[in-house]
């Protein structure tokens, strides 16, 4: 689907919802590229940026549908007692509605839902056959730290990054490998063997959908060839995924701020539960309320019975007195 909004326009709702930058494997979530050989898609999960534009390879024709889906226009957002992987799902399906000409990739509303690196295995299937994420939060801190992107032009209108396809069993192999790769690089918070996963997969898009990577890439990439390795944020360009050494300043770029699983819902169950209790607890109190009355309903009934006989016998003893 192609993106709804032109270069530099400015919306607040450019900056409401969450990005999805694609790290590597880009291109195995189709399942005419991951049905001759298998592997991962990595993908990030980051907070909005000021620098962040459409036509880039950020997922924002599927995040514009979600941010339509969930109303965060008007204040909405995706319901937090649903699983992430879940409102993927939706947001999947509204995007790729039976009979459509083409299906979008599921990485991007997987990569827009999942917080955090997530790490997403296809088989030939629109779907993943499984999903993880990066479980160390050193890790996903040490990814923010070395990875930055440098602004490039955005894609022209009327680009076709399948114009021209080179899909074959060697080179396929070749981009699950630069995948794998990098995924063990980021665990092992490795970055010159993350920067030359993300070059490996950048040649693997040459090869395979040569108009994905940008005319005259060469000069665009030349600045940075001292860094460990870069790759575009997509097919056509929008942004260059630099990584460099911690603490290393990269020209005209910038470093973004990945997400972290929010602290879950209290399940339905529980709070049914919490309700049963408090339902119960104010019962019991009812019930002792209504066993304290009659308790003093009896005794208020002996007191009468009391006084009754009292009077009756004070009525005896003053008869036989006065005889």
């Amino acid at each position: 689907m192609a993106d709804i909004r032109s270069e530099g326009q400015e919306d607040e709702d450019l900056h409401a919802f969450p990005w999805r930058i694609c790290l590597a494997g880009g291109w195995l979530d189709q399942p005419w590229v991951s049905a001759v050989h298998p592997g991962p898609v990595l993908v990030v999960n980051v907070r909005p940026h000021i620098a962040f534009k459409t036509r880039s390879g950020l997922a924002t024709s599927t995040r514009a549908l979600g941010m339509e889906l969930w109303g965060t226009r008007r204040g909405g957002s995706p319901p937090r007692d649903v699983a992430p992987e879940r409102l993927a799902r939706l947001l999947f399906c509204v995007e790729n509605p039976v009979g459509c000409a083409y299906v979008s990739g599921s990485q991007d509303a997987l990569g827009l839902m999942l917080p955090g690196v997530s790490r997403l295995d296809y088989a030939g299937e629109f779907w993943p056959e499984r999903t993880c994420s990066v479980g160390s939060e050193e890790s996903v801190t040490w990814l923010q730290r070395v990875l930055h992107l440098v602004p490039l032009p955005s894609r022209p209108q009327g680009y076709d990054p399948l114009a021209s396809k080179h899909v074959t069993l060697e080179v396929v192999q070749r981009l699950a490998d630069a995948s794998e790769r990098a995924w063990a690089a980021i665990i092992a918070r490795d970055a010159p063997a993350l920067g030359a996963a993300l070059s490996n997969t950048m040649r693997c898009w040459r090869d395979m959908l040569p108009e994905t990577v940008p005319a005259g890439s060469a000069e665009l990439i030349e600045p940075y060839d001292h860094h460990h390795g870069c790759l575009f944020s997509g097919a056509g360009g929008g942004f260059l995924l630099v990584v460099a050494n911690e603490g290393e300043s990269v020209k005209d770029g910038f470093q973004i701020e990945i997400t972290r699983s929010p602290s879950p819902p209290r399940p339905r169950a529980r709070v049914d539960e919490l309700a049963m209790a408090a339902q119960s607890k104010k019962q019991t109190i009812i019930n002792h309320h209504a066993a304290l009355s009659d308790n003093l309903g009896r005794l208020l009934a002996l007191l009468c019975v009391a006084m009754q006989v009292v009077v009756l016998l004070g009525s005896a003893l003053g008869w036989r007195t006065q005889e």
